[in-house]
């Protein structure tokens, strides 16, 4: 990109300018998915069990038990209340105090938080991300195009193609959001797009603008088996366009560490939990390596998920496929 293009005509730059304005005009959103996050409205529990220790072997190196917590080998979701208790708790009571204080000194009105939390947890959320990977599913070219944003590429509802200007690292995005307004004229979506309100910037909406596409399954180029994970190790950096707000266990230290020392033993753990543990292992004797992206302010992950074995992935059955996707499935934490 030269110092002299216009921002106006490069999605990049407009992209850059929409998420400034977007911070500066609401910038109550990040309170609100807080507030929705903390009150449980997309939290989701996963077993406490010790797969780490119990698997061993290629699925996560074996942990002692008097060095589980230190070296985050601990379970990811205690299931009394050992992660709820000390740590949701207070973080709950801290944020409602924050939320209160900024309405009570009228430096927020309620109505805007109220709005903040019903968007995140009720007008985004995962069926926007299902909605793109059903897509995916069927449609091979939309696809390669989420994967290799920078290509040329001209979908149905853009035939003339995207010209290079439009192109880039991010652009998987903009293609994300022609899809959806095509799919949307077509009635072939479960959902309300574009969502009431707003908070859509130039794409899929707040921390939708900057999001990169990674897919499990066979690699072409090198013939591998891949499985995709993506974590925030620094704090919840998430896609919260596309999913909805975070699961509280992304956000524990045990995840956060575990997916990048034992990124096998989470699977386990996640299959205990769902209770397809056979699956799970078949699937990872499959695996020839696993990526775990780390998310961050500047660009965050969505995984496309394999198709399960024997779902014909037909043009127009894309409300079908999106029971079949789930939003852990996306992050790569399970196996659909």
């Amino acid at each position: 990109m030269s110092d002299n293009t216009d921002s106006k005509e490069n999605p990049q730059d407009e992209a850059v300018e929409s998420r400034r304005s977007f911070l500066k005009q609401a910038g109550v959103a990040g309170l609100g998915v807080g507030t929705a996050s903390v009150a449980g409205l997309a939290g989701v529990a996963v077993s406490s069990g010790d797969a780490d220790a119990a698997e061993g072997g290629p699925y996560g190196a074996p942990v002692s038990d008097p060095s589980r917590e230190n070296l985050g080998g601990a379970p990811i979701y205690d299931r009394q209340g050992a992660f709820e208790q000390p740590i949701l708790k207070p973080l709950k009571n801290r944020v409602l105090a924050l939320e209160k204080l900024l309405v009570d000194k009228k430096i927020i009105a309620q109505q805007t938080m109220d709005f903040a939390v019903q968007y995140y947890s009720e007008q985004v959320g995962p069926y926007i991300g299902k909605a793109i990977v059903a897509r995916a599913w069927v449609d091979p070219s939309f696809k390669n195009a989420l994967l290799n944003p920078e290509h040329e590429y001209a979908p149905v509802w853009k035939p003339d193609g995207y010209p290079a200007s439009q192109r880039g690292p991010f652009s998987a995005t903009l293609y994300m959001k022609d899809y959806l307004d095509y799919a949307a004229g077509k009635d072939q979506l479960t959902f309300q797009w574009p969502p009431q309100g707003g908070l859509l910037g130039t794409t899929v909406g707040p921390e939708g603008e900057f999001v990169r596409v990674v897919a499990n399954g066979n690699e072409p180029t090198t013939g591998k088996v891949i499985h995709n994970m993506v974590v925030c190790t620094l704090c919840s950096c998430y896609p919260q366009a596309l999913l909805g707000v975070q699961p509280e266990w992304y956000k524990s230290r045990q995840y956060r560490a575990r997916s990048v020392s034992a990124p096998r033993g989470v699977l386990l753990e996640f299959a205990e939990s769902n209770g397809n543990q056979a699956q799970v292992q078949a699937y990872l004797r499959r695996v020839d390596e696993v990526r775990v992206w780390d998310s961050n302010s500047e660009v965050r992950f969505l995984v496309i998920p394999e198709a399960p074995a024997g779902v014909p992935l037909v043009p127009g059955t894309e409300k079908e496929l999106v029971k079949l996707i789930t939003r852990n499935g996306m992050i790569g934490s399970q196996i659909i």
